[in-house]
């Protein structure tokens, strides 16, 4: 609980109404309801492949707006930066947080992944692939911890963005990408103006308009003011080592309110996808040979085609075939949760890409979150993914193709830090050696199988699944009361099972594959985005069963009761925080303080939203 140290709701009131304005983002659009997506819940409840086409509705304008920045001078030295950081061996470090953090991960994995697969086809250039692949690296706040589970509170200050930098070695010559989703947390904002301070190549990636983010928000407005000087100095020829560039990429409202892990982190993630993949072929043309370039059995795109390949992809998503897919898919899974078993996704591939959706679910939706091997006694969580051919060291390996990261800081770190009293008294557990507590091999895990309904799902995108990892699925099957295959992308003619749910997809193979790491992103955060919605766990397009781990997730709670029970924003912080001091701690994860909220103030969610 964040405000531990206040002993009752109407202090708590007190304190953040007057105290906490700046969490207070009612005026930012990505927190505002999208006009597209108003009678989801609705929508889906009758019809789920309409519910599916509803949520795919807010990707419409992410093409447009990543092809516009593609024409950028900005985004041209976005690029070049990238590419001089290969030449010269300097870093290029992604620093986000939540959805934005895991993508970075998710990007710096590709990147990883590219890189070494190439020392077998192209072994002269083992070393330099090798070095290739170290070039890209990502670090998110609360740590890699944070890609199993959110970390309370961290996002909410500056310092922790600072320290991260710091800890990365940065300086001259490198290049930091701020991932900033909306421009709202404060640890990327802190993480954007330490670069800016050290010399480091800094680029601003944010997803809301510039004005209202300058006019509303001090932690954005400390960019934005670095920012200003920057472009004052190179007016008058003043160069102080100092270099941040800003790349917006605002797409409209998210499908469900305020849920960034959607719209935001997609936009963001083609753009920084697409500018990884052209800075890579940049250097293998002037490195390698006409012989060694036609081993790379991989399509070069233009920026203008990566716009085109999203544009298709939302296109086949929302049509025919693939459209039937995700709805049986979704549907799949709520009569799943509606007996109260359990689904367990095993894949060697993509396992990243579908751990993020599955760890995003639990704040966005109040799940139990995924819980450590030992650990006999909370909750499980409702989702989980597996790898069948490693066990667990081995397969978190492969997760990051990178040692694993934590934060090691001590009780007067965060005193030197400025945190909050509830972080200096009890330091949250976020060390490298937690991530190895939550096991993902291949080991025998009876808590994913122990109940009436437990399904085992099998993920294979582009023939991923290889006859070792249907072996292992077929055997593990019999613990299970049931499972099912679910095919992504281009799907081999012969079946793996006689279940199989398909979801056809044809994009480009690039070097990264960054197409089908949006397909398998965007189809993931679609079926759970519409599982949870048409469980009654999104009202009209409000993520009502939000976890308000930080102080922009209380706002949000608190404007959300406001806009669906027709009550001021202060009353409505009030009765939030009346629930959110009443709750039991057993009860935790038994509804969100929104819905429970809204149930005692008479609100109806069977009515349709005006």
């Amino acid at each position: 609980m964040i405000y531990k140290t206040i002993t009752n709701y109407k202090e708590a009131t007190k304190d953040f109404l007057e105290n906490e304005k700046q969490f207070h983002l009612g005026v930012i659009p990505t927190e505002q309801s999208n006009p597209l997506t108003k009678n989801l819940s609705a929508t889906i409840a009758k019809d789920t492949a309409k519910g599916v086409k509803t949520i795919l509705s807010a990707d419409r304008n992410i093409a447009k707006v990543a092809r516009e920045q593609f024409k950028t001078k900005e985004f041209a030295a976005f690029v070049a930066d990238i590419k001089r950081c290969m030449d010269e061996r300097k870093k290029v470090v992604f620093s986000s947080v939540g959805a934005s953090g895991r993508m970075a991960i998710q990007m710096d994995g590709a990147w990883r992944g590219f890189w070494q697969g190439l020392v077998d086809k192209i072994p002269a250039h083992r070393f330099e692939f090798l070095e290739m692949a170290e070039v890209v690296n990502s670090f998110t706040t609360g740590g890699d911890r944070a890609l199993v589970r959110s970390v309370e509170n961290f996002e909410d200050y500056m310092t922790f963005g600072a320290r991260q930098v710091d800890e990365a070695n940065m300086g001259p010559g490198d290049v930091l990408v701020a991932l900033s989703e909306c421009g709202l947390s404060a640890s990327i904002n802190g993480s954007a103006v330490r670069g800016y301070e050290l010399g480091v190549k800094t680029y601003y990636l944010f997803c809301n308009p510039e004005k209202i983010l300058r006019k509303h928000l001090d932690r954005a407005r400390a960019v934005f003011e670095c920012l200003d000087e920057y472009e004052k100095n190179k007016k008058k020829g003043i160069d102080n080592g100092k270099y941040i560039v800003k790349i917006p990429l605002y797409v409209g409202n998210m499908a469900v309110s305020g849920s960034t892990r959607m719209q935001v982190t997609t936009v963001e993630l083609l753009a920084a996808g697409a500018a990884l993949e052209i800075a890579a072929n940049a250097w293998l043309k002037e490195n390698l040979t006409a012989q060694e370039l036609a081993v790379i059995d991989k399509k070069i795109l233009t920026l203008d085609e990566y716009a085109d390949a999203f544009v298709s992809l939302n296109q086949q998503l929302s049509s025919g075939k693939a459209l039937k897919g995700l709805a049986k898919a979704v549907d799949f899974e709520v009569n799943t949760y509606n007996q109260k078993g359990l689904i367990t996704y095993i894949t060697n591939d993509y396992l990243l890409d579908i751990m993020t959706d599955t760890t995003e679910r639990q704040p966005t939706f109040t799940l139990p979150p995924f819980r450590k091997f030992n650990d006999k006694t909370s909750e499980v969580s409702w989702a989980y993914i597996k790898n069948p051919l490693y066990p667990n060291e081995v397969a978190w390996q492969h997760v990051f193709r990178r040692p694993i990261k934590g934060l090691e800081w001590t009780k007067e770190d965060y005193i030197q830090m400025k945190a909050s009293q509830d972080i200096i008294n009890n330091p949250p557990k976020v060390s490298g050696e937690e991530v190895l507590d939550y096991v993902i091999g291949n080991e025998d895990d009876p808590s994913r199988y122990s109940r009436k309904c437990s399904n085992l799902v099998l993920i294979d995108i582009n023939g991923s699944a290889t006859p070792e990892i249907v072996d292992w699925y077929n055997k593990e099957l019999t613990k299970y009361s049931g499972g099912i295959v679910i095919r992504f992308g281009q799907i081999p003619t012969a079946k793996i099972t006689k279940d199989e749910i398909r979801i056809p997809v044809e994009l480009p193979r690039t070097y990264t594959d960054i197409m089908y790491h949006l397909l398998v992103k965007i189809a993931f955060n679609a079926l759970s985005t519409g599982t949870m919605a048409k469980m009654g766990r999104v009202y009209g397009n409000w993520m009502v069963q939000v976890l308000p781990t930080n102080k922009k997730l209380i706002d949000r709670s608190s404007r959300i009761i406001a806009s669906l029970a027709n009550i001021p924003y202060e009353k409505a912080v009030e009765e939030f925080f009346y629930s959110y001091y009443n709750r039991k701690p057993e009860d935790e994860y038994r509804e969100s303080y929104v819905v429970e909220t809204l149930h005692r103030l008479g609100f109806d969610p069977n009515k349709d939203i005006e």
